[in-house]
């Protein structure tokens, strides 16, 4: 009787011992989909980050070429205009240049409008200011990222968790690395720079 009851105590310790591992594999294994779940939502953040990045220097480089190439147009234009009327132009020809003048002020003044940020800090400036906002955003990322990732991959190596990891074959986080980063920079050489 003793023997048959010593069975059924192992048995109920064991039984015991098997719903407790259940119980916090549930627990841990639950932990470890949040966890990674942060981490998805991490890389999803420095993903958008670059596309924002490649996107906006495209963008902001032709707008910049745009810009300087309207009005280098139109300040050649003008220059050429007023050489005339100091070289002797008729008064029916002045005439016609002042209205021509008028029509690429206004073009000048519009083109100022459509950009107030390029024209007031300067269409290279402006565009290094954008370049360096979108590069530290990517940054920001980058470290948000990593330190997610480092995070998880600790968490994944530490009793209990590295045995649900193991049997739920959780992986550990690659690290983004620099090397990987697209560095499509603008092409400048078209500014004259």
């Amino acid at each position: 009787m003793n023997l048959c009851r010593g069975k059924y105590k192992v048995i109920i310790v064991i039984l015991v011992l098997f719903h407790f591992f259940v119980l916090v594999s549930k627990l841990v294994y639950n932990k470890m989909i949040d966890e990674e779940h942060l981490l998805h939502i991490a890389k999803g953040e420095l993903e958008v980050a670059m596309m924002k990045k490649a996107d906006l220097n495209k963008n902001v480089s032709e707008s910049v070429r745009q810009y300087v190439e309207m009005e280098g147009e139109l300040m050649h234009r003008l220059i050429d205009l007023a050489r005339e009327v100091k070289s002797g132009a008729d008064a029916r020809r002045i005439l016609a240049i002042e209205g021509e003048i008028n029509r690429l002020i206004a073009s000048l003044d519009l083109l100022v409008m459509m950009s107030p940020a390029l024209k007031s800090k300067g269409p290279y400036k402006y565009q290094m200011d954008v370049l360096k906002s979108n590069e530290d955003e990517v940054l920001s990322a980058i470290q948000k990222y990593n330190a997610k990732a480092s995070e998880f991959n600790m968490f994944i190596y530490k009793i209990p968790y590295n045995i649900v990891a193991w049997i739920y074959d959780f992986k550990k986080a690659e690290l983004f690395k620099a090397k990987a980063l697209n560095l499509n920079s603008p092409d400048v050489e078209r500014f004259g720079i």
